[in-house]
């Protein structure tokens, strides 16, 4: 948990640290993008490729190993002396950030017994609203308290201090036979197909605005800089409490309404809060943003979870942790090509944005039930299927 809220968090934490890149490093507003897209992208390409042979290591040496790189290569960030520098030194950090993952989660696969793993990895998809709520702040305050460099040296120092606790703690998984799933006949699944390209619409939106949203909040709307690490607190909180609402719903049996209303509301709230500016209050239009969003990641999530047979899980979320990073860094890259920088630092064209992501939603909640609907027509047909073989 504690490591996979730091990873998410050290990247996520430059994108609210745009404007004190900006100020202090001397990198360009619309820039932003590239730091934490280039990461991301090679954070999927990374673990994709090296997929093959992760599983020929010994499971704590090797996460021991890339740990000690990963938070050591951000820890050198602090020490970047120009934009380019950063961003290389950044990117190369989310190169070790894919085959990390990747051994992390089949190490807690390894040493959590089937009968609990469902409710000890539904943590895992927390992370992202810890590192808002806890990484995020905190990075912000140190920015604002001593400079850029702080959280880096923060963030890299508790890393390589984790991988220490590792060391001394974690137990080494017992070595288990594997079956292997048949990648070919899942990746011919209609389903999963859907599933993935849903998941791609939903990231590719979602990171043609999150990289910027500091910078247009400070630029653009004229919020106060000191106030950022409570926006994001509220954001945080206000996304774990909405993600637990949310779940208990999908397992009443609400999957249909919860899809409908977070995908609609998420829509709306964008459009009126930042493709068309109304003129509600931004702690209410970004509280309920991350709220929503959160809710419906989850939601997306738990229903494509249903996709994948037994045999064929752990391949299926290998793909889809690779398209997830890919939307997101191509997200991230092109909203950094499209954008501008204004006079006084504004990010121009932000609103052109905000409208395509309020389009790609409602139409990525279409195709959420109609994904929901695909997999209990498959189920109802193997059910039957199975009672006529009996």
């Amino acid at each position: 948990m504690l490591i996979n809220m730091l990873s998410i968090g050290s990247l996520m934490m430059v994108m609210p640290l745009g404007p004190d890149l900006v100020r202090e490093l001397g990198m360009e507003a619309s820039h932003v993008g590239y730091i934490s897209g280039g990461a991301t992208l090679a954070a999927a390409l990374s673990g994709f490729v090296s997929a093959p042979w992760l599983d020929r290591f010994d499971r704590k040496r090797a996460l021991i190993t890339l740990l000690v790189l990963r938070f050591a290569l951000l820890l050198s960030c602090a020490w970047a002396t120009g934009p380019s520098q950063l961003i290389a030194i950044f990117v190369l950090s989310g190169l070790v950030a894919g085959p990390m993952g990747a051994i992390l989660m089949a190490t807690m696969l390894d040493l959590i017994p089937p009968a609990e793993r469902g409710r000890q990895l539904a943590y895992v998809g927390m992370g992202f609203s810890l590192a808002a709520i806890l990484i995020i702040p905190l990075a912000l305050e140190c920015s604002i308290r001593w400079n850029w460099t702080a959280p880096f040296f923060l963030l890299g120092g508790t890393g390589l201090l984790l991988a220490l606790l590792c060391q001394l703690l974690l137990p080494k998984p017992a070595v288990v036979e594997r079956p292997k799933a048949s990648v070919r006949s899942l990746l011919g699944s209609r389903l999963c197909l859907v599933a993935l390209g849903i998941t791609s619409l939903q990231m590719f939106g979602h990171f043609l605005l999150v990289p910027h949203f500091a910078t247009y909040f400070e630029f653009n709307l004229d919020f106060p800089r000191p106030h950022l690490g409570l926006l994001y607190l509220l954001g945080g909180v206000a996304s774990l409490a909405a993600m637990r609402i949310g779940g208990a719903w999908i397992d009443r049996g609400s999957a249909v309404t919860v899809v409908l209303v977070s995908s609609g509301c998420l829509s709306l709230v964008t459009l009126l809060g930042f493709a068309a500016p109304v003129g509600i209050s931004l702690y209410v239009i970004f509280t309920l943003f991350m709220a929503l969003s959160a809710v419906r990641t989850n939601s997306t999530m738990t229903i494509a979870a249903g996709v994948p047979h037994a045999h064929q899980r752990a391949a299926f979320m290998a793909f889809q942790g690779t398209v997830s990073n890919v939307a997101a860094g191509l997200g991230s890259l092109f909203s950094a090509r499209y954008l501008s920088e204004g006079p006084q630092h504004q990010v121009i064209g932000f609103e052109h944005l905000a409208a395509f992501y309020a389009v790609a939603g409602v139409v990525a909640g279409i195709g959420v039930l109609y994904l929901l609907h695909g997999i209990r027509q498959r189920d109802m047909c193997l059910t039957s299927t199975k009672q006529q073989a009996g």
